[in-house]
């Protein structure tokens, strides 16, 4: 009797799941769905990015608004493409036919996935033009830009994953479009401010507060970032595992035609998902890779070195309105990081620090600690409050961060390593301020437009000394003096003996103080004879150049005149990283300064910090205030080279007195010396944004704020905040837009030169009339007079097109520059899209037998 043939044994799992990418692979890429999919999608992100979002007005080179309408594009097209994966079809039995191979559901399912995301990655991959693009605009953090890819892609195919639960779930396209959107839809909408305020604001335990955990775009954003988290990467494996192990369980329930079978299973899902939420909001922040260039997320030495310094019995206080009802859910997260960030400084303390949060209930003890603290009581606009702050102590002292501001989220590190500088000092260092901008006393600095003196308090023992003062107080570290160039002879001495003790030395001077005008009357010269502060400088090798203004059109930053048109004005410049010395360090992590209409300074190569190009050019003080910023800005013509804004000299030093030339430096280091051009730079409006809360720290606008506290930190003989506050600053503007300003406005510079020099004279004779009258206004001059003016108004006819004409032509030259760059990126991924679609037919071409 002849034996039975064997039965092939049935594949491996592994096997299995390779069959069905195989398969499904084909079907994806062979299929002109697919190829809608990507062209639809690849047009309608650039659409939002640059038509709705607007990247040429947001200014920074980055990936923030493809990666903020990324989750609302991808919840629209993502489930289109993958409902076709098992729904039933007329006249397509793809499901039976799956059904029937002796595969097993769950390697099918897996199959599925893999093969939606490839197509997924690979879409992703032809949204790289808009990486370009930044690129050509601007220096974009190619780390955060990574970091950033990496989200995108674990969103996609999470995404993919979901939408292939749906279609397994649902016998039809249309149920597997709408299932896919409804869920997709209701875990963005978890992280939406409103969805936690449905918990009762008595409850004790809300368990909406992590429901912002269960949202993909929140561990989106915390990507984009451009610090990789454990914990997010977790949140997504975790995710498109369950949906695939759902698609999988429906698959091999496809037969159950039981009441109530789809809805137990989905229900079984939503638990299985609720146990995933909690298990990644229980993954510690700390475990992640901080991808950025400037490794914003990791623990600076600075702060590290502080924190080895610590009493053993340090510790922080977190006072945090968990339970807030009406608490934004931005805030909630920013909560959630500063709580984290905290604990990581803890955790690498060795044991020198604690950290504990409290939550301030209303009427509770730990609201009467907060406000005892120092905390402040943040309203909101539904009539509540919260509170968001720390006390820091130790050994009896005190120090409270009132706030922590969203805004300043980039300044987290450096908020928190100056406040635990202070509680590591034994004595804060000592810093004299002496400025006519000032009153003596306690009054703010922020009230007179100098906010960064009082953050300067919040690490510094400051002093503010009068301007007509005879010396300086004993025993300071570092010596301010801002504006007030012509000090007493008596302060001038007690100034250099400080000096040639040890202590540091920080000089603002201004040939044109735009912001007080009247305090510009007068600037100093260097002399043989010392009676001004510039003398010093001179004894110290530094000498000021106040007679001129200096400008360089290729630094220039955009105006308003008093007209309200833009012009490139070369005289505000606007300086990035390689005008800055990257050997010192109170400049080397900086990016962006901003200075306004300032002098120079004859200093040796290595003492410049802040130079312009060899572009620049210079015009008299003395007919600044009578001219039209127009007028300036054509008549400006570079010539005498390189100009020094910013100076340093070290010590030690001797004397600049005489009688005093045989006095030695104090023991313990040389003096460090600053002399900067420039007075406007330090002042709010150039220096930080507006609308801070009183009392609260406000965003710098820039890195002005940032150089001058560095400097403090230098000079006052400390360098542990310097790396720190520097690497703060993330400033990536679209540089290409502003260069291209310039460029348009050098090449009609005569012309403009010209038109705007008459019409700043005629405004001008015009505007004297009414005083040269005796009259109160125009309106009162007598009719011949308004009549000789109407004619001269009219005369400037011709020069008034000519500037309209040039700026015309600037804004042309912007829009083509932005045409180009959105045609290009509506073009360039459905282009790469078509490329992809023709290579795969060609090359199944090949292969057909």
């Amino acid at each position: 009797m002849a034996a039975e043939p064997a039965l092939p044994r049935p594949p491996s799992w592994l096997q299995a799941a390779r069959a069905a990418f195989r398969h499904q692979l084909r079907l994806l890429v062979y299929s002109r769905l697919t190829l809608v999919f990507q062209v639809g999608f690849l047009i309608t992100l650039p659409v939002f990015v640059f038509l709705i979002g607007d990247l040429f007005a947001g200014d920074r080179a980055s990936l923030d608004l493809m990666l903020a309408f990324l989750p609302w594009v991808a919840l629209i097209f993502v489930p289109a493409l993958a409902m076709r994966a098992f729904a039933d079809r007329p006249l397509d039995r793809e499901r039976e036919f799956l059904l029937t191979l002796p595969l097993p559901p769950s390697a099918i399912a897996a199959g599925a996935w893999l093969a939606g995301a490839v197509v997924m990655l690979v879409t992703l991959l032809f949204t790289t033009p808009l990486v370009a693009t930044l690129a050509y605009l601007g220096e974009p953090d190619f780390g955060a830009v990574a970091a950033g890819y990496v989200g995108a892609a674990c969103l996609l195919v999470a995404f993919y994953a979901i939408g292939l639960f749906a279609s397994a779930l649902a016998r039809s396209e249309v149920g597997a479009f709408v299932i896919a959107l409804a869920m997709l839809f209701v875990l963005l909408l978890f992280g939406w401010d409103g969805v936690g305020r449905l918990a009762p604001g008595s409850s004790t335990a809300r368990p909406f507060d992590v429901l912002a955990f269960a949202s993909p775009k929140f561990w989106l954003d915390q990507l984009a970032t451009g610090e990789v988290q454990l914990r997010a990467l977790a949140y997504f494996a975790f995710l498109t595992a369950l949906a695939v192990a759902g698609a999988a369980a429906a698959l091999r329930a496809g037969g159950d035609r039981r009441p109530g079978g789809a809805a137990r299973l989905v229900a079984a899902v939503a638990v299985a998902a609720a146990a995933v939420v909690a298990v990644t909001a229980a993954i510690p922040a700390r475990f992640a890779l901080d991808f950025t260039e400037a490794r914003r997320f990791t623990l600076s030495r600075g702060l590290l070195e502080i924190v080895g310094r610590l009493p053993e019995d340090a510790r922080i206080d977190l006072y945090w309105s968990a339970q807030g009802p009406e608490t934004p859910e931005a805030i909630r997260a920013y909560a959630a990081r500063v709580r984290d960030f905290l604990e990581l400084v803890t955790g690498r303390s060795q044991g020198r620090l604690a950290v504990a949060v409290h939550d301030p209930a209303p009427g509770s003890r730990a609201e009467a600690a907060a406000e005892s603290a120092g905390i402040r009581r943040m309203p909101l606009s539904s009539g509540d409050a919260f509170f968001l702050g720390a006390s820091l102590t130790s050994a009896g002292r005190q120090i409270p961060i009132g706030y922590f501001d969203q805004t300043r989220e980039a300044l987290l590190e450096y908020d928190v390593a100056t406040a635990l500088a202070g509680l590591a000092r034994a004595t804060a260092p000592r810093v004299g301020v002496i400025s006519p901008l000032l009153a003596p006393g306690g009054a703010d600095p922020s009230q007179a437009g100098l906010n960064a003196i009082a953050e300067l308090r919040r690490a510094y023992d400051v002093a503010i000394i009068p301007a007509f003062a005879d010396s300086l107080p004993e025993g300071l570290d570092c010596v301010i003096v801002i504006g007030a160039t012509f000090l007493k002879k008596e302060m001038l001495r007690s100034i250099d003996q400080a000096v040639t003790r040890g202590a540091g030395l920080i000089v603002m001077i201004d040939p044109r103080l735009r912001l007080s005008p009247k305090s510009d009357s007068a600037t100093p010269q260097p002399s043989r004879e010392i009676d001004d502060i510039s003398d010093l400088l001179l004894r110290y090798g530094l000498r000021y150049r106040g007679d001129d203004v200096v400008g360089d059109a290729k630094l220039a930053t955009p105006v308003a005149d008093p007209s309200g048109r833009t012009i490139t004005f070369p005289f505000w410049m606007r300086f990035a990283r390689d005008r800055l010395s990257a050997a010192n360090p109170v400049t080397a992590g900086l990016g962006d300064l901003l200075f306004v209409e300032p002098g120079a300074f004859e200093a040796p190569d290595e003492a410049a910090l802040v130079a312009t190009t060899e572009a620049a050019g210079a015009t008299p003080r003395a007919g600044m205030a009578a001219t039209a910023p127009a007028a300036l800005a054509a008549a400006f013509r570079p010539g005498g080279g390189r100009r020094v804004i910013v100076a340093e000299a070290e010590g030690p030093f001797r004397s600049a007195f005489s009688e005093a030339a045989a006095a030695l430096p104090r023991e313990g280091g040389a003096s460090t010396v600053f002399a900067v051009a420039d007075i406007d730079w330090i002042l709010d409006p150039f220096a930080y944004e507006g609308g801070a809360d009183a009392g609260g720290a406000r965003k710098p606008r820039n890195d002005n704020a940032a150089l001058f506290l560095n400097m403090v930190e230098r000079a006052s003989g400390g360098g542990a905040l310097i790396a720190t506050r520097s690497r703060a600053t993330d400033s990536r503007p679209l540089s290409r837009v502003a260069a291209l300003a310039r460029e348009v406005s050098l090449a009609d510079q005569e012309a403009i030169s010209a038109a705007a020099t008459r019409v700043a004279e005629v405004e001008q004779r015009i505007a004297a009339l009414p005083e040269a009258a005796g009259v109160r206004s125009f309106a009162d001059l007598p009719p011949d007079v308004r009549e000789r003016a109407d004619e001269l108004r009219r005369a400037l006819a011709s020069d008034r097109a000519t500037l309209r004409a040039v700026q015309d032509r600037e804004r042309a030259a912007l829009q083509t520059l932005r045409s180009r760059v959105i045609l290009f990126n509506l073009a360039a991924g459905p282009a790469l899209a078509l490329a992809w679609t023709a290579g795969v037919a060609l090359l199944r071409r090949r292969r057909a037998p």
